[in-house]
């Protein structure tokens, strides 16, 4: 399902209280989770747990980006409760090696999963149990969608009764692909003409660690 609310957000926060309104409207009662997406998913997911009522967690994820060009993501990997899940998009990851051969992509991925591991092992404690209950796994925006697809491959694996994305804005081809990873998915805002995230936000500074561990400390 989709909601289209307005066209921007203030900053995250309130994005996510806008998130969290239409969830809760929205969904069944039931035993819920809601996960952010280290980084800038967690004050969106903070604020859709605060309305869910539900516990936070966040899960560590990380694109798997081009040698030459780190920011055009080829993949993405994921880590929860030490599983590890990798998706590609296969027709770019084969373009770019051809260009590269596989061993720079294999250097960077190497790379990308070592700085995971040790993004991960700083937020171990706030990784809920997923078995059984409602998860909803939240990020800031979606561009490639490559970090919200491994997010949710592996949350999958965690058996959980249902399983939702939900995000402030995504364009909708990138929606449309979600469908085979989550039960649901839920947006604010379906740009056609999309930019780029940050675009739809007026505050869109970086998340810094020390703000995601205080709102985990505080809502779970």
């Amino acid at each position: 399902m989709t909601k289209r609310a307005h066209q921007g957000f203030k900053n995250r926060e309130q994005a996510g209280a806008s998130l969290g309104l239409a969830l809760a409207t929205d969904l069944p009662a039931g035993e819920y989770v809601v996960l952010g997406l280290l980084r800038g998913g967690v004050p969106i997911a903070a604020e859709v747990a605060r309305a869910l009522g539900s516990s936070l967690g966040a899960l560590a994820v990380r694109k798997l980006g081009v040698p030459n060009n780190p920011e055009l993501a080829i993949g993405a990997l994921a880590t929860y409760h030490g599983q590890t899940a990798r998706v590609l998009n296969e027709e770019l990851h084969r373009r770019v090696s051809r260009s590269f051969g596989p061993g720079p992509l294999e250097d960077a991925e190497i790379e990308t999963h070592e700085a995971l591991e040790e993004l991960a092992g700083k937020f171990a404690d706030y990784a809920p149990e997923l078995e059984g209950r409602i998860v909803v796994v939240c990020d800031d925006g979606l561009a490639t969608g490559a970090t919200m697809k491994a997010g949710l491959e592996l949350a999958r694996r965690f058996k959980p009764s249902l399983l939702i994305s939900a995000i402030p804005v995504a364009p909708p081809e990138e929606l449309e692909e979600l469908s085979s990873y989550a039960d649901r998915t839920f947006a604010l805002v379906r740009p056609r003409e999309f930019t780029a995230v940050g675009a739809y936000y007026e505050d869109f500074a970086a998340v810094e660690e020390d703000q995601v561990l205080e709102l985990l400390r505080t809502i779970t």
